[in-house]
């Protein structure tokens, strides 16, 4: 969400020193003076490559310096990011600064410091980017550097467009999948789920398991309200970019909590057990009495410690209404900076980054890919024991649903009239699905009027 400046002389000098440390005292030449364009560097030649990526005139390698900022940590980055690009480009140094309470955009923008690229979510974008005027169109990038898009879903790109203006580029994706607790179902003599099932028909099996046995609540099936609630598969917006006004009072909204969230939580074991304590990943993965839940793919990477004993996924619930579409992306984005005085040499670091030969790399490592190529997808998980014994091919089960508006204040209706309301009280069996909805509403455009004001 938008975050009001905190900037000190403190916050600038730590900032400062960060920064200094990073670039390990190298010296770069002064740029003051010099005006970035949409095309990049003036000293850089125009490039003559083909759309598929491979070049038919000589690019310079890329050296020098770049800065980096995120919300990624530092070992994160140099595990995902920062040794490939060491690899890749020798001659390019980049400094790594990860957003934290000490470190804000906000405080990196004041101090002075040039930001050559960034990582983004799709709603980083219009919360903070844009609004810091950071957010460049990498359209004549795109075409400079020989970037296929259609290599890409158009799903991740439609995020990131304002305008028709490409802000951004997908480097991996949080996709959703259905964990499952074999264990459970065997307990209880029922069959495993499949991919490609309904959510009606998740909710048959979901009544299969749903019991109390021995003062034990077993919960069929639930998911992650909040991070559903950013992907749902019928693409419903929360608010009007036109009028910055909630629009959660409607029949979209309405199939969603319909068919999910009131659904999934008729058994009065189960709303008895979410007025207890309310329902949340802790169920499934540490104390087994949830027999499927909704999540993304992150518990995958640390199977290990994350996961029941015996578990395995598929693909998420489609809807009748909506055959064929999974979620929406949920992708993280890398963007170059419009401030940057170096854009061709950061464009340079960005093509690698979609490009199969990284994109095969971090699929291994279990990131999923926004690529298209089935070669990419194939390896994913490859790196993990689990790989030929999970069913892997989930995750890219169906077509990404398309991306909804997304607005700088979603988050406030996702967040406090949805999550912490809305459902809560729907699950409780203590509110109707359209008086939630109606007061939903009324909450989300008081918070929203109560923002707008304060910024």
């Amino acid at each position: 969400m938008t975050r009001k400046m905190l900037v000190t002389v403190l916050s600038v000098v730590l900032i400062m020193t960060a920064l200094a440390a990073c670039s390990g005292g190298k010296d770069e030449p002064s740029t003051e003076g010099e005006t970035p364009t949409n095309n990049g560097e003036a000293t850089t030649q125009p490039s003559d490559e083909t759309g598929n990526g491979e070049a038919t005139s000589e690019i310079p390698e890329p050296e020098g310096d770049l800065t980096w900022f995120g919300l990624m940590g530092q070992d994160q980055f140099e595990d995902r990011v920062g040794q490939y690009l060491k690899e890749k480009f020798p001659k390019l140094n980049i400094t790594y600064i990860n957003q934290t309470d000490e470190q804000r955009l906000e405080q990196i923008i004041t101090s002075g410091m040039e930001i050559d690229m960034y990582f983004s979510t799709a709603g980083e974008l219009y919360e903070d980017y844009i609004p810091a005027n950071l957010a460049t169109d990498l359209t004549t990038l795109i075409e400079k550097h020989g970037i296929d898009l259609d290599t890409f879903d158009s799903a991740y790109l439609d995020q990131v467009k304002v305008d028709d203006k490409l802000h951004l580029l997908p480097i991996s994706d949080s996709k959703f999948v259905m964990y499952y607790n074999k264990d459970i179902f065997d307990r209880f003599g029922v069959d495993y789920p499949t991919d490609g099932m309904t959510w009606d028909q998740a909710l048959e099996l979901s009544k299969k398991l749903t019991r109390n046995e021995g003062g034990q609540q077993y919960v069929g099936l639930w998911l992650s309200p909040k991070h559903y609630l950013r992907v749902a598969q019928n693409s419903a917006n929360f608010v009007d970019p036109e009028t910055n006004k909630a629009t959660v009072n409607n029949d979209d909204w309405k199939f969603i909590f319909e068919k999910i969230f009131y659904n999934f939580s008729r058994d009065p074991g189960v709303q008895q057990k979410a007025t207890e304590r309310w329902l949340a990943h802790g169920d499934f993965i540490k104390d087994f009495t949830m027999g499927m839940y909704v999540y993304t793919t992150v518990w995958m990477n640390d199977a290990e410690n994350s996961l029941p004993f015996n578990w395995d996924v598929v693909s998420v619930p489609t809807f009748e209404e909506y055959a064929g579409l999974s979620t929406q992306p949920l992708a993280n984005f890398v963007g170059v900076s419009a401030t940057s005085k170096k854009q061709d040499t950061a464009m340079q670091v960005v093509k690698y980054l979609v490009s199969e030969e990284y994109q095969t790399i971090i699929s291994k490592k279990g990131m999923v890919t926004p690529l298209k190529t089935q070669s990419v997808r194939d390896a994913a998980f490859e790196d993990y024991e689990f790989a030929d014994s999970k069913n892997v091919d989930a995750v890219y089960y169906g077509t990404p649903a398309p991306g909804r508006k997304i607005t700088r204040y979603d988050e406030l209706v996702i967040e406090e009239a949805f999550a912490l309301d809305a459902i809560v009280e729907i699950v409780r069996g203590k509110l109707d699905v359209n008086t939630a909805l109606r007061q939903a509403e009324e909450k989300a455009n008081k918070l929203i009027q109560e923002q707008m004001a304060s910024e």
